[in-house]
């Protein structure tokens, strides 16, 4: 009903477009502009400072999903990975941030694969920008998405990303240059890159250089507010 009243529609990646033009929404009118993220900035609590916080010891990996916990985004499979990671390291530690109906449920399945001391829900945080930038790795594992803005924060903080193969995360993650991207459900595949991330220091510097050069540069606040300016000008002009 809005469609038909509305000059243009924004949307934040062609994923998003695709999906709106397959339910019938004329493709003319609808305009992609991606989200811009600022650069990332240094966490102001030391590694050593964030792990005493948490309880952790000072020799291990950290990585991160940042997501509502609800079916969407099958948080269950970081979990399962994280249970493959045990197997083959001991110094792996998943720390889920975020809320949602699923909570209760997600803790009981770490529970029955019994990695509770490796699994760490932490809740809703309104201090991620802490402790972003002191993850080795962060997950995305959702099974659609428009465009994650944890994929691109964790991105502009130089943190090298492993996420689910799926449009949204497509348009952010050059495959095996600014991260690593996996089939949904791929549990096994999710382990393997991070396990490569986490022996090859150097690989996960590059990686996480790459992604936040590509943030920068295609990704910017500065690129989306221009785009803005420009559709305006260009529906003002029309009239």
């Amino acid at each position: 009903y809005l469609a038909r009243k509305t000059d243009r529609i924004v949307v934040n990646s062609r994923g998003v477009r695709d999906f709106y033009i397959r339910y019938g929404l004329p493709t003319e009118k609808l305009e992609v502009i991606p989200n811009g993220v600022p650069p990332g900035q240094p966490s102001p609590v030391s590694r050593q400072q964030l792990l005493a916080e948490l309880g952790l010891p000072e020799n291990c990996s950290l990585v991160g999903l940042i997501a509502r916990l609800w079916p969407q985004k099958r948080v269950k499979d970081a979990i399962w990975a994280a249970d493959l990671l045990k197997v083959i390291r001991d110094d792996v530690h998943l720390l889920i941030i975020g809320d949602g109906p699923q909570r209760d449920r997600l803790r009981r399945f770490r529970d029955q694969c019994q990695i509770r001391d490796k699994v760490h829900f932490l809740g809703h945080r309104d201090d991620v920008p802490r402790i972003l930038p002191h993850l080795d790795v962060l997950w995305s594992t959702s099974a659609y998405e428009g465009q994650s803005n944890a994929i691109m924060e964790a991105m502009a903080a130089g943190v090298p990303v492993a996420a689910t193969d799926i449009p949204g995360a497509r348009e952010l993650i050059e495959q095996g240059v600014s991260g690593f991207l996996f089939p949904v459900g791929d549990r096994a595949s999710l382990a393997r890159y991070t396990h490569k991330l986490l022996n090859d220091p150097e690989l996960a510097r590059r990686m996480g250089q790459a992604a936040r050069q590509r943030m920068r540069s295609q990704f910017s606040v500065e690129s989306m507010v221009s785009h803005y300016a420009e559709l305006y000008r260009k529906v003002l002009e029309s009239e």
